[in-house]
This record gives structure tokens, C-alpha cells and sequence, in this order.
């Protein structure tokens, strides 16, 4: 009797130790560290889950083992991933697991694949359900998860009171919480939000209030190719005054035409990665704010994007990235949102490479080609996402380190001399479609900022971001999410377009060619005179003046209440178009056959 009493102390003692070496290495290598006060409430949600698993463990060694990588994952994880992307794990990142694997190959594995897998087998094939005290821990752990599953907004807004919640500021809700609470309370609060599709009568609500802004009347442009381009992780790093730059890394003859453009901006739901969600605003037309990737989540058939819309009206519709077809589910996601042809890794000769990245030099030339020799007469819509550029920057004897950049951080410098050789390359292509094709809409624009350091090493040593007013700040909020946009119309020339979310490219788009059907993609405007850009957990917006502002949590100064309004319509809006049963779609067009064709599982 003695020996079972002391036996329980072992995962007491399991469970300090871990935490506190889990806790050193968060602070020590990746600078982050829980608020002090708030680790004895942490340390009791982490003993609790530990007895629990304890209690229903076969054997002893294979509980200290998933122990162990339970709290690694929760604790160290989160920090790495905080210092990295400045957001710590959390719920939504299962759907980006095999995307990360798959980018990150055989470290991917080791750091993620693995230790994910041992947790499922371990947790699953050391349950021991004989004996009365684990069956009744069971039934009671799933009497708790069921009522708190059916009264999850009251216990969303219980755990909010208690532990705080600043949705725009995952990495800051990590630290005053903890990684145990964090996850329980962002677990919950997932189950909190999922809701049921929406009915034909909310749908007819929202499209009526959005009416005001939209614009569903057929566009008035003429029909021609439309190039479209997204550079990997293209910015103009002049901000990055630390980095001692004489002049700018960027081609001349790009600085020339994004000036004639009025250097033009577009705003990205993404930051340093999730190429994906900028991808899925480009092409469907409506915003996200969400950490989880688009492409990674269940999404209809037959969605009424800009590929298929485009492909109603006579075009033909091809993508082109060279990497695997899988990686963000793009082969699944670019069928579903009307592309006919998708050019993977696969369809490209691996003939000028950088580490793993084909350069943009071969990856323009070699879809021009692909194009030429497979022309049906058809207009086409030409959707490219290039490689090269991708983090780490990786550079070679042929695309060389340019030695000007003097920054403490070392991304920095590798950095400066990748977007040098992106934009000489993206110039060489923009020059050859003006020449050959000189009737074309040609845009191209940068995806996301680049991940420069751990904890915005890069950025802080500038002064651009990495300070304690970003959260706060509507210009510091704004600036984070704009990249350089060059939209050409044709033999008119460069657009000037301001700050322009990308959500809004495909009605631009739509508006320059001759596709005369109606696009759900409209509904989408934001109201008169504001420019709006949603983030997780608040939106960021540009007022008629210029004046960019900041709406979070209850805001209702200024046009914050208006935004909101506009926000709850375009979300469930969104969940209908996209994953619901397609009301608006029908009511859009008015064809009932599109609702039964989106409407498929």
C-alpha cells in the first residue's frame, strides 16, 4: 500500500522537472518566457492533465515518454514557433502539419511528423481501461469534454475573464496564460465557433446590406490575357535601414514601373508564411483572418473563384508552382477553385536550381513556352506562384551573396540579395509579356513580408516592427501586411491603386476583361470610403483620408461598429460560399444549378 502511494508521486516529480527544463529552454534559446504569476495556475492545468494521463497509462516508461513530448510540443514548440512566426502553437496548426513536413523535409519530420505520431500511438496503445477507478476517470473526462462541448461559449467567456484573450496577439496570450491553458482554452474556443451553415434567410440579410458597396453589373473592359504572378515572399526591404544599404538591392527598372504605379500596395492576410491564404484571397475574393491555411480545410466543389469564372467566360485557366502538387493541398484546392491545368514540379525541367527552388529565370521561361505549344486560341488566364525566395534565401555561385548589406542578423543580408535576383527576373518577364503580349493585364505583387530572424530580429533592429506599439499601432498594423503591387492594363500602362487588399483583385480583375458574369467576389467591398483589412482577432483599416485606424475586440469608436457589421456579413457570407450550402452563389447569379453544383459534399 506504502509502494501505490509513492507511486503517485512520480508524476509530480515528472511533471516539475519537465516543466521547469521545458520552461528554461523556451526562455533561454527562443526568448520566451511565462509571466511569472501566472505559472502556478499553468503548472496545476499541466499536473492535472499528467495525473490524468498517469492514471489511465498501461505502463510507467511509456507514460514519461509521451509526458515528455506532450510538454515539449506545448512548451518548447510554442516557443520556437512564437520566436519564429510570432504565434505559438496553436489548434488550427494541425491542418498545416503535413505542409510543414513536406517544406521542411527530413527536419520536418524530426521536429513535427515524429513526435506527433508518438503522441497518438503512445496516448492510444497505453490507455488501460480495466478497473473501476480509470473507467470512472473516463467517463467523468468525457462528461466534462461533452458539457463543455455544449456550453462552450459560456466557458469561452469564463476562461477569457480569467486568463485575459487578446485574439491579435496569439504570442502575448501564450505568455500570460501558459502553454497547457493556452491550448485547453483555444481548444475550447474552436469548439465554441464552429456553427452550422447558414440558412437562405441570413444569407438574403447579409447580401442586402452589402448591396449598398457592391457593384454585380457585368465589367466593362475587353477580353485579353491576364498574367498574374505571386512572388514568394517579395517587400522592398529599404525599411531595413540597419542593413547599411547604399541603394536599393531591387532592379531599377522594377523601381521605375512600381513609381509609375504609385507604388501601389497589396495588403496580405498573411505574415512571413501561409502563402496559401494570400493565394485563396487573390483568386476567391473574399478576406481571411484566420491562422489556419484555406487550403488545408474542407471547402465545396465547384467554387465560384476567379479561375472558374473566368473559364465560364471562354478562358483558359492554368497554375503554375514548382513544387510538389500536394504541398497546401493545391492540387485539391485549384480543381475546386476552376483551374483546368496545374503545372507542378513534376511538368518542369529542374534546370537552373537553387538548393530546391527552380529559379524565376527558368520558371517564366518555361510556362511561356508551356503555353505557346499547348495554345487552343482561347484568352488566357496565366496564374503563377514562383519558389525561389522562399526562407531560408538560400543563395549560389550563380545568384550570389551580394556583400552589401551590413545587418546583425544574418537573414537579413541573405535576404537583400535574394529579392535583388527576384526582381531582375520578375523585370525579364514583365518586359517580354509587354513586348509579345502587349494587350495583357499583368499583375504581380508579393505574398507576405519575409521572415527575417528569430523574434523580428531583423525588422526590430530597423525599428520597422519587433516593438512593444505594434499591437496598438494602426500604421505599424497597416505597414506589416503591405507588399509591392504592379497591376498593368494593357498598353495603358501601371495602375496607381493605393493600398489595395488582395480580396479585392479578382473584382479588379474582373472589371478589366470581358467576363460578363456576376461575381459573388463583389459582395466583398467594403463600405464607402474605407479600405479594410481583417486580421486575426481585428481589422485594419485606411479611412478616406489616408488615416489608417484599428479595430479590436468592442470597439465601436470611430467606424469601428460599421466595419463590424461588415465583418459578420463577408464571415458568414464566406461560410456559406465556401463550405455552407452556396445560397449566395445562387441568389449572385440567379441560377439555381450553380447552388446545386456548389452544394456537393
Amino acid at each position: 500500500m506504502m509502494l501505490k502511494r509513492w507511486h503517485w508521486l512520480l508524476p509530480v516529480l515528472s511533471t516539475a522537472l519537465l516543466y521547469g527544463v521545458a520552461y528554461g529552454i523556451s526562455d533561454y534559446v527562443f526568448n520566451v518566457a511565462i509571466v511569472t504569476r501566472r505559472i502556478p495556475a499553468d503548472f496545476a492545468a499541466l499536473l492535472a492533465l499528467s495525473l490524468l494521463l498517469f492514471a489511465l497509462s498501461r505502463r510507467t516508461s511509456l507514460f514519461l515518454v509521451l509526458q515528455a513530448l506532450l510538454i515539449g510540443t506545448l512548451y518548447v514548440g510554442s516557443a520556437a514557433k512564437s520566436a519564429i512566426t510570432g504565434r505559438p502553437l496553436m489548434p488550427e496548426d494541425i491542418y498545416s502539419l503535413d505542409a510543414f513536413i513536406k517544406l521542411m523535409g527530413p527536419l520536418g519530420w524530426l521536429v513535427a511528423g515524429l513526435p506527433a505520431l508518438l503522441i497518438l500511438a503512445l496516448f492510444i496503445g497505453n490507455l488501460r481501461f480495466r478497473g473501476r477507478l480509470r473507467q470512472s476517470i473516463l467517463l467523468i473526462a468525457s462528461g466534462l469534454f461533452l458539457s463543455a462541448g455544449a456550453g462552450s461559449i459560456g466557458l469561452v467567456d469564463w476562461m477569457d475573464h480569467l486568463w485575459g484573450d487578446k485574439p491579435w496577439d496569439q504570442r502575448e496570450n501564450y505568455v500570460w496564460r501558459g502553454g497547457t491553458i493556452h491550448v485547453l482554452q483555444e481548444l475550447v474556443r474552436t469548439v465554441a465557433l464552429a456553427t452550422p451553415a447558414p440558412t437562405p434567410e441570413e444569407v438574403g440579410q447579409a447580401i442586402a446590406r452589402r448591396l449598398a458597396a457592391a457593384d454585380l453589373t457585368a465589367p466593362a473592359g475587353h477580353r485579353r490575357n491576364v498574367h498574374v504572378v505571386l512572388e514568394e515572399s517579395f517587400w522592398d526591404p529599404a525599411p531595413l535601414t540597419a542593413a547599411g544599404l547604399r541603394q536599393s538591392p531591387l532592379d531599377p527598372r522594377f523601381l521605375a514601373l512600381w513609381q509609375a504605379a504609385g507604388h501601389s500596395t497589396a495588403m496580405s492576410p498573411a505574415f512571413g508564411g501561409q502563402t496559401a491564404n494570400a493565394e485563396f484571397e487573390v483568386l476567391c475574393g473574399f478576406p481571411l483572418a484566420q491562422g489556419a491555411v484555406r487550403f488545408e480545410q474542407p471547402m465545396n466543389d465547384n467554387l465560384p473563384c476567379l479561375p472558374r469564372v473566368l473559364g465560364q467566360a471562354g478562358y483558359r485557366t492554368v497554375a503554375s508552382h514548382p513544387n510538389i502538387p500536394g504541398f497546401w493541398n493545391r492540387q485539391v484546392s485549384y480543381a475546386r477553385l476552376g483551374f483546368e491545368t496545374f503545372w507542378s514540379i513534376g511538368d518542369f525541367v529542374l534546370d537552373d536550381m537553387t538548393s530546391i527552388f527552380l529559379s524565376d529565370a527558368s520558371l517564366h521561361r518555361q510556362v511561356a513556352e508551356k503555353l505557346k505549344a499547348s495554345d487552343d486560341g482561347r484568352p488566357v488566364f496565366d496564374y503563377t506562384v514562383t519558389y525561389y525566395g522562399h526562407w531560408m534565401y538560400d543563395v549560389d555561385d550563380k545568384r550570389p551573396l551580394l556583400g552589401e548589406a551590413l545587418s546583425h542578423v544574418d537573414e537579413v543580408n541573405r535576404y537583400v540579395s535574394v529579392v535583388h535576383w527576384k526582381s531582375r527576373e520578375m523585370m525579364d518577364a514583365i518586359e517580354r509579356w509587354r513586348r509579345d503580349d502587349p494587350d495583357a493585364v499583368i499583375v504581380v505583387f508579393g505574398d507576405h513580408l519575409p521572415l527575417l530572424g528569430k523574434n523580428l530580429a531583423g525588422y526590430a533592429e530597423s525599428g520597422f516592427l519587433g516593438g512593444e506599439a505594434d499591437h496598438v499601432s494602426p500604421q505599424i498594423q497597416a505597414r506589416a501586411t503591405q507588399t509591392p503591387l504592379i497591376v498593368i492594363d494593357g498598353r495603358h500602362g501601371p495602375l496607381p491603386l493605393g493600398s489595395l487588399p488582395m480580396y479585392r483583385l479578382p473584382a479588379l480583375l474582373l472589371a478589366l476583361v470581358d467576363a460578363p458574369q456576376k461575381s459573388v467576389a463583389n459582395l466583398a467591398a467594403a463600405p464607402a470610403g474605407l479600405t479594410l483589412r481583417p486580421l486575426p482577432g481585428h481589422v485594419v483599416g485606411i479611412d478616406a483620408a489616408g488615416q489608417p485606424f484599428l479595430c479590436q475586440g468592442d470597439d465601436a469608436s470611430g467606424p469601428c461598429k460599421e466595419v463590424a457589421r461588415w465583418h459578420d456579413d463577408i464571415d458568414l457570407l464566406a461560410h456559406d460560399i465556401f463550405a455552407g450550402n452556396g445560397h449566395a452563389v445562387a441568389r449572385v447569379s440567379g441560377d439555381a444549378a450553380d447552388l446545386a453544383a456548389i452544394a456537393k459534399p
